[in-house]
């Protein structure tokens, strides 16, 4: 399963990879995420992690480890809750120059299969929808503050 979706920012590819990289920055964006710490004073290399601060619903918050995956300046940046080995889905953004700034795309792929006592069809569409909606969002987000 994969979700992918992209926005043109006036902006730098570098200067956007610098903004999304840096993970700390991304509650500034996005609904979901309220932000993150990295730990071990870590930064955005392949194999470095850090922990994500979540809210999945107006009472619930939730901390994430993740690792990254991908730290290629300034193409791609990647990373995997719970880590390459124990993870399940990776959140990607790609950064291409283009007429106009940068094509900025944001996507979420399941890499391995949850277990099937923890998500069935009908949690994995209501998951799908909500991530496409949060993609959306935190896009239109990230070019309102880069273009600012």
């Amino acid at each position: 399963m994969h979700i992918s979706k992209s926005i043109v920012i006036d902006a730098t590819p570098g200067d956007l990879y610098d903004m999304v990289a840096d993970v700390t920055r991304m509650g500034e964006w996005s609904k979901a995420c309220t932000g993150a710490t990295w730990d071990d004073g870590a930064g955005p290399t392949v194999g470095s992690w850090f922990t994500g601060h979540n809210r999945g619903g107006p009472d619930q918050t939730y901390d994430t480890r993740c690792e990254i995956t991908a730290a290629e300046r300034p193409s791609t940046v990647a990373w995997m809750q719970r880590g390459k080995d124990e993870g399940f889905t990776e959140w990607r953004y790609a950064f291409a120059p283009v007429d106009g700034g940068t094509e900025v795309t944001e996507s979420w792929t399941l890499i391995r299969e949850f277990p099937a006592e923890h998500v069935d069809e009908a949690r994995m569409t209501m998951m799908l929808e909500a991530f496409g909606k949060g993609i959306d969002d935190t896009l239109a987000n990230l070019k309102a503050s880069a273009e600012a």
